[in-house]
């Protein structure tokens, strides 16, 4: 079977969650006799020399690449282009025709555009789509509002907002992103209004509201939708794509570099963040909680991420550690490392600000037998069991932190209860058995219907 990954950046510049799952399932289909290749969106010049629509092949760890670049990145570019992209989802029309795949998988839509989808279909060719974050239901894809809270799909009043928040250079994004609400709501009105031309501020409104719609119509078009949480889940269900497309199948990860044995023994707490040091990831959460434990309280704390666009919140994070020997800030390390850094700590800390829709790295430290401390929040708190296999805490709760914290350092035994608690992890090898049925399945109905 020749199976087509398509999503929204791929290695090598790019390596984060989505990336490491879709070359895990590429390589692991292949390893079971597949024939598997990569079509991804990139950011084109002026961040590349690659020029919008110009297409690279390469092959990274033996998977075929194909990479296109993405529409110039201004303020000048019609928002449109966030989710209808009609010449990208020609330029991977044309490469599935010249690879021929029995199945497309899109794993991000993101540079793709849901016009991806569209073009994929009209080919007659099986579709699957996993949501690996929540891009489909959020114009940032994070869910975080411009005012830090957390929301559940679009709202006029809010989204030109948190665009606009997320544009920190630009001069007219911070006055947008300090106007009040009812005016966008108002705008959002008159955009829908019959009129002979509409000026750029109304456009805009009538493209970002246009969006949800747009991308669950051809959400709905595809044979199956894969989400890695019951929140992802009801979240799409939620902002109208059909809840019998979308099917809870947890991601599986590869175990290989990971062993689960006991821990060289330590006379501190160990406690581990792994990560990007971005604001949404709540690393200054437990600085802060772990800056407040008494020094006498024998804890340690070993950071290790890089800042990843967010550099000026990494600056500030060793700013606020303010030398506190306990805190050590580590970089980052070759995934390949995992299982090595994972058994040099006791406790992996994920004080998450945003739905996680669970991180690879949380199912890594289960299967090293690492229990895991999580913001009690939708997606985290699915897997992350409070007394069983880890701690929960409140979310922006410094103090509930803490506590958890005390409770770990203090409580005897309790680190290696929820060690004894931590169960079986889904494999990447279980995960691609299950998508050899899948894809099986559909490619047999499509011919009994052809």
């Amino acid at each position: 079977m020749r199976v087509l990954f398509a999503t929204h950046q791929f290695f090598p510049d790019h390596g984060a969650g989505t990336e490491v799952l879709t070359l895990g399932l590429a390589r692991e289909l292949r390893a079971r006799g597949h024939e598997t290749a990569v079509f991804a969106a990139k950011r084109s010049a002026p961040f590349t020399s690659l020029r919008p629509g110009e297409a690279e092949d390469y092959t990274h760890e033996e998977i075929p690449v194909r990479r296109v670049g993405r529409p110039h990145e201004s303020l000048s570019r019609p928002f449109r282009l966030n989710y209808d992209n009609p010449d990208m989802a020609a330029r991977l029309e044309d490469h599935v025709r010249e690879f021929r795949p029995d199945v497309v998988h899109f794993m991000h839509l993101q540079g793709l555009s849901a016009t991806a989808i569209s073009s994929v279909k009209k080919l007659g060719l099986p579709a699957v789509y996993t949501a690996t974050d929540f891009w489909a239901v959020c114009p940032v894809v994070d869910l975080r509002r411009h005012d830090g809270a957390l929301c559940t799909g679009p709202d006029p009043a809010h989204c030109p907002r948190c665009l606009a928040d997320r544009r920190t250079g630009s001069r007219a994004a911070r006055l947008v992103a300090r106007l009040p609400g009812p005016l966008f709501r108002a705008a959002d009105t008159a955009s829908r209004l019959p009129l002979p031309a509409r000026p750029l501020p109304l456009r805009l409104m009538r493209e970002l509201s246009e969006r949800p719609g747009f991308i669950a119509g051809r959400i709905n078009a595809l044979d199956r939708v894969l989400a890695p949480t019951r929140l992802t889940r009801d979240l799409l269900v939620a902002n109208g794509v059909d809840s019998e497309l979308v099917e809870v199948s947890r991601y599986g990860i590869d175990t290989a570099d990971i062993g689960r044995g006991p821990r060289a023994p330590s006379s501190r707490l160990r406690l581990g963040y792994i990560g990007t040091l971005a604001p949404h990831k709540g690393c200054d959460l437990l600085v802060r909680a772990v800056k407040r434990l008494p020094q006498n309280l024998k804890v340690s704390l070993t950071v290790h991420g890089g800042g990843g666009g967010f550099e000026g919140y990494a600056a500030d994070l060793e700013e606020l550690a303010g030398g506190d020997p306990r805190v050590t800030f580590a970089g980052t390390f070759p995934p390949e490392e995992v299982g090595r850094v994972l058994s040099e700590m006791d406790v992996l800390m994920v004080p998450s600000r945003w739905y996680e829709n669970t991180p690879l790295v949380v199912y890594s430290a289960f299967a090293s037998g690492t229990p895991v401390v999580a913001t009690d929040l939708g997606g985290l708190s699915e897997v992350v069991e409070h007394d069983k296999n880890g701690l929960l805490f409140g979310l922006e709760s410094v103090e509930g932190l803490e506590a958890q914290l005390r409770r770990l350092a203090g409580e005897p035994g309790l680190v290696e209860r929820l060690r004894a608690g931590i169960g079986p992890v889904k494999t990447l090898a279980e995960s691609a058995e299950e998508l050899e049925k899948l894809y099986n399945g559909l490619v047999r109905r499509g011919d009994e219907k052809g």
